[in-house]
């Protein structure tokens, strides 16, 4: 495996963003550059990444989560999570933390992470938050943009051909929720968002078969966004979306602008 090239601050490999990876209805560029409004190459895909040792779950709340295993040599479908990597500017980070859960109204007086073996890995406990950010390790198998642009050196890399290093160790952010690990039923909003997720990042280069050998126990397919489309809250998680209430946030209205929650974005 190549060496890991880290910056910490702020806390991932990107020297230009924050390299960011999404393993849920993030998935979904389209979904990205709706919740996204600073610039628009935040949710423009650069690499597709595989994260190992971690089981990919909906969890009891009825969403994608992601949960850690014991450390294994041998990468299976079972304990690996596929997804697509992000070079966010700090503006659309801070944005994203609001979809996420991970704001101040969840979560007034955050806690340093006591522990100095874990902290560049998670420097705050998740306390009230949705899901916590954690700065993890993980493979680029297929770089979309030039890394060079990130300040990842991948020898051989070609702007032609998109060639270069097969297997490039990068630290990006992930959110975790690290109180919801046991796996449950998909939420109902959330099927026709995930199944548009996989349509465009299988294009992108997830691999079908893990989708269909993990994605699909959770996920019923030939199920859309309904007509409205649904882009979740710049609250975080609300209990509204469970059953896709009928007043649920549209995709057109925050894309034109008309909507700007009840935040200060």
């Amino acid at each position: 495996m190549a060496q890991e090239q880290v910056v910490y601050q702020p806390h991932t490999s990107s020297k230009t963003g924050t390299f960011y990876f999404a393993f849920g209805s993030n998935l979904s560029p389209y979904q990205m550059s709706i919740r996204l409004h600073n610039d628009p190459s935040s949710s423009v895909p650069i690499a597709i990444a595989r994260l190992d040792s971690y089981a990919w779950i909906i969890c009891e709340r009825g969403y994608a989560n992601v949960v850690p295993l014991p450390g294994s040599n041998a990468a299976t479908d079972a304990n690996t999570v596929w997804g697509v990597l992000y070079n966010m500017t700090p503006e659309d980070e801070a944005r994203l933390d609001m979809y996420e859960g991970h704001n101040e109204a969840r979560n007034p007086v955050p806690q340093l992470n006591p522990d100095p073996q874990t902290q560049h890995v998670k420097p705050y406990l998740q306390g009230d938050w949705d899901y916590n950010k954690h700065y993890l390790p993980m493979t680029v198998t297929k770089w979309l943009k030039d890394p060079n642009e990130y300040g990842v050196s991948v020898p051989g890399w070609s702007p032609d051909k998109h060639s270069g290093s097969d297997n490039t160790t990068v630290r990006a952010l992930v959110y975790v929720d690290e109180d919801r690990v046991t796996p449950g039923e998909i939420a109902q909003e959330y099927i026709g968002r995930m199944n548009r997720a996989i349509d465009e990042s299988v294009k992108l280069g997830v691999p079908q078969s893990w989708v269909d050998n993990i994605l699909r126990k959770y996920i019923p397919p030939d199920i859309s966004v309904d007509e409205d489309g649904y882009v979740g809250t710049d609250e975080g998680y609300v209990e509204a979306e469970a059953t896709e209430a009928g007043d649920h946030v549209k995709e057109m209205t925050v894309k034109d602008g008309s909507w700007k929650g009840d935040s200060a974005w």
